[in-house]
């Protein structure tokens, strides 16, 4: 393992001057490195995190067009912004940034802050975030360190995966950082790590640093970094409940649900295996959320008026409303609902 402290001058710049060439020669025409606007790398960056590109493309457009700017987000209302999250996932990111923009507005500011413990203070903004908008935005040197990031350094110095506080990758990144580029050189290492040196079947005959990596001259790239230790998968039982009244409007919660509370979802339930169901579903489907996997079986069935003015009367802390089939393209809601609705027929 080699440390920050013993890369020569020489080796520094040499690398820095490889990846740079590439860079500007490879680059993707993505649509968030068209504008540095702090807001606009901010959304880019949180929706990027855990979701492929090809679905955070048309999110980012569609999201932008809705809150063009900090201002706007931050006066929106929470449904809203989880209607145009819609397709991403891990919904928690959306509501942090809609907080985090809450609060920026409410202490007078119109972007992303300037410094570095300022933007950490804020929900859902992790050292890499607040390092990747400072640097693409404002060319603040300060290195990103992602998992793609983590890749490269592992292999290009034969390390193994950083300890609790992202050290040896965070110095080395750091040292590497061209402070001349920032905002450029962090795209050029997350984008080397997405489209060449990737985690399997990496791509050494193109990497500009293929000749210096040591992983790779040890014929030991599959080793570094070393693979994480998976989390078990739960398997759980759902029965989906689609209840609609006499106008068709449909019946959904928020905040039963433990493993979704802040979307709009139908009545569901945990089902021990192997119980038995008098009724048999309309569908079924399966459904993953984090390390959970979910068999999912959907029923229908229409509710009588007195039934639904007794269900949006209960007082247990829990949000029941209708929903009109146009209302619903208008809130939050998991794509869980979404499978459901379609491989059900609305009732006559």
């Amino acid at each position: 393992m080699r440390s920050s402290a013993r890369l020569p001058a020489a080796t520094i710049a040499r690398l820095r001057r490889a990846l740079r060439r590439w860079y500007l020669r490879e680059r993707r025409p993505l649509p968030w490195r068209k504008n540095h606007d702090s807001y606009r790398v901010w959304v880019a960056e949180v929706m990027l995190q855990q979701t492929r590109i090809a679905v955070v493309i048309p999110a980012y457009a569609r999201f932008l067009k809705a809150f063009p700017t900090l201002r706007r987000l931050a006066a929106a209302e929470e449904d809203d912004v989880l209607s145009l999250w819609s397709g991403l996932g891990y919904y928690s990111r959306a509501r942090s940034l809609h907080r985090a923009a809450q609060m920026l507005r409410a202490a007078g500011a119109a972007e992303f802050p300037l410094e570095y413990d300022e933007a950490r203070k804020l929900p859902g903004v992790g050292s890499y975030t607040a390092a990747a908008v400072l640097s693409i935005a404002y060319d603040r040197p300060y290195a990103a360190v992602d998992g793609n990031v983590v890749r490269v350094l592992s292999r290009l110095f034969c390390l193994q995966r950083p300890g609790s506080k992202g050290e040896p990758h965070v110095a080395l990144a750091q040292t590497l950082l061209d402070p001349k580029r920032p905002g450029d050189w962090n795209q050029a290492m997350m984008e080397l790590g997405e489209t060449v040196c990737t985690p399997a079947a990496p791509r050494c005959h193109v990497c500009p640093w293929g000749s210096a990596c040591e992983a790779r001259l040890r014929s030991a790239i599959d080793r570094h970094p070393p693979p994480k230790q998976r989390r078990s998968r739960e398997r759980l039982e759902l029965d989906l409940y689609l209840l609609r009244d006499r106008d068709r409007r449909l019946l959904l919660e928020r905040g039963s649900f433990a493993h979704l509370p802040h979307l709009w979802l139908p009545p569901l339930r945990i089902v021990d295996r192997g119980e038995y169901r008098k009724q048999r579903p309309l569908a079924t489907f399966h459904h993953a959320i984090l390390h959970r996997d979910f068999n999912i079986a959907v029923y229908q069935r229409v509710l009588s008026d007195s039934t639904v003015k007794r269900m949006l009367r209960r007082r247990d802390g829990i949000e029941r409303e209708m929903f009109s089939t146009n209302e619903l393209t208008g809130i939050g809601r998991s794509s869980l609902l979404s499978k459901a609705l379609a491989l059900t027929t609305v009732p006559s």
